[in-house]
């Protein structure tokens, strides 16, 4: 005969559950990271405590007894004292999560414990799935619910008798505690039947690929929105970019190769060789770095109210590509254009506002989830006509910034004078000539490097730079041809966005990292009526001419990304575009529709009561008689012996059911007369009669053979507890 697999006894369960508690804490610590939350000394020390509860599960009882006393009102104190500084209240919460999960790992859990466990981290997941709205929130949410599915069964199974434990007094160490993990690791090994597990595994599988495939089906609303969590939480940028550079202030520059955003093209054949997406415009100097005058500060600050779409001054072409971009949490405010649009549209309405001067369009706030928006007809050339400042330029109307300002200071006005002397360029020619002269001129003296290295002395920090011969990164490099460019009377501004950019052979989209941020440069060509662009850092483009491969797309032809980060990036894109809907009119119709089907079926819910209770209303307003009395009096009659048969013989007849199709270990009077005992436990001072304590101890755990009649034992112990 087969060798009978060894089972588990409550002290590997409990062990079991202990190990499974602290894993699913250490997946709702990993979710914080993705909501940017300022909970730094929350986390570690939550992980710390769920790698301590691994490693030693008997530290727990090492904790002195004041402290549980002391737990509850001080987390209550600390909820309160960080809503009242902090007045966010979604950060509060999670703070408060993470306490509540970390005083879970420093006590021994009962059964309610442990389902306080699984709800709190299903909180932290949740939110964060809401803000994020990424692919990895389905990861983490598989992962957390396979782990919480083995704690549950190893809680029910521990528990199946029906009967709680009593809690563990502190400092005092539970017997499954000091079970050593290779012993408690061998016997999970020989108890587990690998086939059962398989099965269970391909079930939880199956299950999972049929949601998802539900989900694609089906059209899904943006809710998101009148849940208001996103709204609760402050964001940081996490690229940089803002509306003021200080030079001398980043010394050097580490490569983030995280996903900015990605862009679904529908015709990948016009994606310039080397695309630029323009964000922010700098027009002002300092003299210690470049931001947004106050004029162009002002007219971003008349935002628009909540919108879907947003016309430009692009022209419609007939058969114009779309470009459809999802924009990561915490990348900008701003949005990424490669030039002039004629019209963009948003998943959901928006709080924006747009610079017509400076061709940029930015929303109210940094986006805390994944951003998408839709745009037609972008110009992608590197160019930027702008009639308007050249008609102000000849007719000298020009007010505020003319992006030709110096620094005031006279000796800084000299050395560049200076400088364009040592350059050299030719007299009375057009932008393009100076730019490329420049250009070069630049890269001969200054070498590219992601460390910056600024000669000390007194006076302009990019001045002498420039005088110098030093390394530097792009924002020298644009900085330092903008002051050029003005010095020689040419209008020119500082530009700064993203550079570049990679195609996702299996998502077919292309990919922009934090890596590809740059900067560059806009002058002003007043024979052409134009902005032209130039990029000053060596090893790029001088004078940007993109171009467009009339074939394939030159983006496609040259950086394809093929990797494995790639594979994985093409199911975010994947995810984002079944979440991402612009197909409005079909949403609303659909909600249009749901929302009618449940009007009609209220209004008939309450038709149907109203005219029940007409009835019934009727029938007590009509004249009473005696045979009316009689037939009440026989329906009461009636109902009462129905009640007297079923507490007579329909209990018996009911348990003896149940007992023919339940488990010998779940059989219901076993299990009832252990709730009655338990009931007696919770009575101070109560005792059972002799008689009826060993009637529930026979049925409880004695042989079915020597058992009494099960109900009316059950009847005189709720006849003690009444006399009680």
């Amino acid at each position: 005969m087969d060798k009978k697999r060894p089972q588990l006894n409550s002290d590997d369960l409990g062990r079991l559950r202990w190990w499974l508690g602290a894993v699913l804490a250490l997946l709702s610590v990993v979710t914080v990271f993705f909501m940017e939350i300022d909970a730094w000394l929350h986390m570690p020390v939550v992980a710390v405590a769920a790698i301590a509860a691994l490693v030693k599960p008997t530290w727990p009882g090492q904790v002195p007894a004041w402290m549980h006393r002391a737990a509850f009102p001080l987390i209550v104190v600390m909820f309160v004292v960080d809503l009242a500084l902090t007045r966010e209240p979604l950060p509060a919460l999670i703070r408060l999560d993470l306490t509540l999960i970390f005083y879970r790992l420093v006590t021994y859990r009962q059964r309610r414990d442990d389902l306080q466990l699984v709800l709190l981290g299903l909180f932290l997941v949740i939110v964060a799935g809401v803000i994020t709205v990424s692919l990895s929130f389905v990861l983490q949410l598989l992962a957390f619910t396979s782990c919480a599915l083995v704690m549950l069964l190893a809680v029910t199974l521990e528990h199946a008798d029906g009967v709680s434990p009593p809690p563990v007094p502190p400092r005092v160490v539970p017997s499954w505690a000091r079970i050593s993990w290779r012993t408690h690791r061998q016997k999970l090994r020989a108890a587990t039947d690998w086939r059962l597990a398989t099965l269970g595994v391909v079930g939880f599988g199956a299950m999972v690929v049929l949601s998802g495939l539900l989900f694609l089906a089906i059209p899904r609303f943006d809710m998101q929105s009148s849940l208001f969590i996103d709204r609760l939480i402050t964001r940081t940028t996490r690229t940089g970019f803002s509306d003021n550079i200080q030079f001398g202030d980043v010394t050097s520059i580490t490569e983030d190769n995280s996903l900015a955003f990605s862009v679904d093209l529908t015709d990948p054949s016009v994606m310039p060789r080397v695309p630029y997406w323009r964000m922010v415009v700098l027009d002002e100097y300092t003299g210690a770095g470049f931001k947004m005058s106050d004029e162009f500060r002002r007219d971003l600050n008349g935002y628009r109210p909540l919108r879907s779409e947003l016309n430009g001054r692009g022209i419609f072409w007939t058969r114009a590509p779309t470009w459809t971009i999802y924009m990561e949490p915490a990348v900008s405010r701003y949005l990424p254009l490669l030039g002039n649009f004629y019209s963009i549209r948003f998943t959901e309405p928006q709080t924006f506002t747009m610079s017509e001067e400076l061709r940029i369009v930015a929303l109210q706030r940094d986006p805390p989830k994944m951003f998408a928006f839709r745009t037609w007809s972008m110009d992608t050339g590197d160019t930027l006509k702008d009639a308007t400042f050249t008609l102000k330029r000849r007719d000298g109307r020009l007010s505020g910034s003319d992006f030709t300002a110096l620094p005031e200071n006279a000796v800084t006005r000299s050395r560049l004078t200076t400088i364009l002397g040592d350059i050299a360029p030719p007299a009375h020619t057009d932008a393009t000539s100076f730019a490329q002269h420049v250009v070069k001129w630049l890269s001969e003296v200054h070498p590219y490097a992601l460390s910056s290295a600024v000669p000390p002395g007194e006076g302009d920090t990019l001045v002498r730079w420039l005088d110098s011969e030093a390394s530097g990164h792009c924002e020298f490099f644009a900085g330092s041809f903008v002051l050029l460019a003005r010095a020689a009377g040419y209008p020119a501004r500082l530009v700064t966005g993203f550079r570049g950019g990679t195609w996702n052979d299996f998502s077919g989209s292309f990919t922009v990292r934090n890596a590809n941020a740059h900067a560059w440069c806009e002058i002003f060509d007043d024979a052409s009526g134009s902005w032209i662009r130039v990029d000053p850092t060596p090893g790029n483009q001088g004078l940007a001419t993109t171009g467009i491969d009339p074939t394939t797309g030159a983006a496609l032809a040259r950086d394809r990304d093929n990797s494995w980060k790639a594979r994985l990036e093409s199911l975010r894109v994947f995810w984002y575009r079944r979440i991402v809907n612009f197909d409005l009119d079909s949403q609303e119709a659909i909600l249009s529709s749901t929302t009618k089907f449940f009007r009609e079926s209220r209004e008939m819910l309450v038709e149907w009561a109203d005219e029940k209770a007409n009835a019934v209303r009727t029938w007590v307003q009509r004249p009473w008689n005696l045979d009316r009395f009689l037939q009440l009096a026989g329906a009461l009659i009636g109902v009462g012996l129905l009640v007297w048969v079923w507490r007579q013989y329909g209990r018996a007849w009911w348990l003896r059911l149940r007992r023919s199709t339940a488990r010998v270990d779940q059989d219901p009077v076993r299990r009832e007369a252990g709730r009655w005992l338990q009931r007696a436990t919770k009575r101070t001072g109560f005792v059972w009669p002799p008689e009826t304590e060993l009637a529930l101890l026979r049925l409880r755990f004695g042989n079915s053979d020597t058992w009494p009649e099960p109900v009316k034992v059950f009847r005189s112990a709720k006849t003690a507890l009444r006399n009680a």
